[in-house]
């Protein structure tokens, strides 16, 4: 069968322009913690502290917030979890609300209802549930950084496990919480800290499976030659950058300079306060 050269040329310029578009696609993909070598061109990976970026219009943990980091370059944002009287989890970094909303009560003593009625003191930004966030995580490509507030309750963690998978976000999930009864929930669901006992080992340069882990905590705990360690055990290593850990005088020097020697070193990214976030621009 012959075909036309106007029908040839109508194909060649269909496949390029779904070409185009797959590219389009690839170039915007939610992270993926179990692919390192995608790990290893993203880097390095910015985890917005505290909910996305936080301004006097978007308070931390608010929508505002997760989408002004996606405008900003973030791969990833922190979600401090908090649990409702009704067991669900909600989005929120304080335990109650007399700070951030002006009312003199707890997350613990409101319905999930109730509290996402409730909006941020001089903004038009409320409360969301974790469901809300990840599906808006989901829509901006953003990856997960977990923060749950709970302590020992596995039927509340199995809760916050299920909204993972619900919307297939194991891969681009981490957790920094170091709750025995969280990591059994989340083992093989997000990707858990290496343990004090496994760090303590690697730095000692002894042998330890690390695959599927990685390190959190402050510069100063992670010289160059454990990050090498830990890289060789097969850990990812991402640091946290805040404010309120240097003194407030000359915070954004020493910002800068362990950040510049975590780069160096090969750290995969880090957490950081909003601050910061022009130290990385010439990355």
């Amino acid at each position: 069968m012959k075909i036309k050269p106007t029908t040839l040329l109508f194909l060649v310029i269909t496949a390029a322009n779904l070409s185009c578009v797959q590219n389009s696609k690839d170039s915007i993909h939610l992270i993926d913690f179990r692919n390192r070598q995608l790990i290893e061109r993203q880097k390095p990976i910015l985890i917005a502290h505290r909910g996305g970026v936080i301004t006097e219009k978007t308070p931390e943990c608010s929508l505002a917030a997760i989408r002004l980091a996606k405008q900003q370059g973030y791969a990833m944002v922190e979600l401090d979890v908090q649990k409702s009287r009704d067991g669900m989890p909600i989005i929120f970094h304080d335990s109650d609300l007399r700070k951030a909303c002006g009312i003199d009560n707890r997350i613990a003593n409101m319905d999930s209802k109730r509290i996402v009625k409730v909006k941020f003191s001089q903004t038009d930004q409320a409360i969301i549930t974790l469901d809300r966030a990840l599906e808006e995580c989901l829509t901006l490509s953003l990856g997960v950084m977990l923060d749950v507030k709970v302590r020992g309750d596995e039927p509340f963690f199995h809760i916050v496990a299920n909204l993972i998978k619900k919307y297939k976000y194991e891969p681009s999930t981490i957790t920094i919480n170091a709750d025995p009864a969280l990591r059994k929930c989340f083992k093989g669901i997000v990707m858990l800290t290496v343990t004090e006992d496994e760090f303590n080992r690697a730095q000692k340069g002894r042998t330890v499976d690390l695959s599927g882990k990685y390190w959190f905590g402050l510069p100063h705990r992670i010289p160059d030659d454990t990050v090498k360690r830990l890289h060789q055990n097969g850990a990812y290593v991402i640091p946290a950058i805040n404010t309120f850990r240097y003194p407030e005088d000359n915070h954004y020097e020493l910002a800068r300079k362990d950040i510049n020697r975590l780069i160096q070193a090969g750290v995969e990214g880090f957490q950081i306060d909003s601050v910061y976030r022009p130290l990385f621009d010439n990355d």
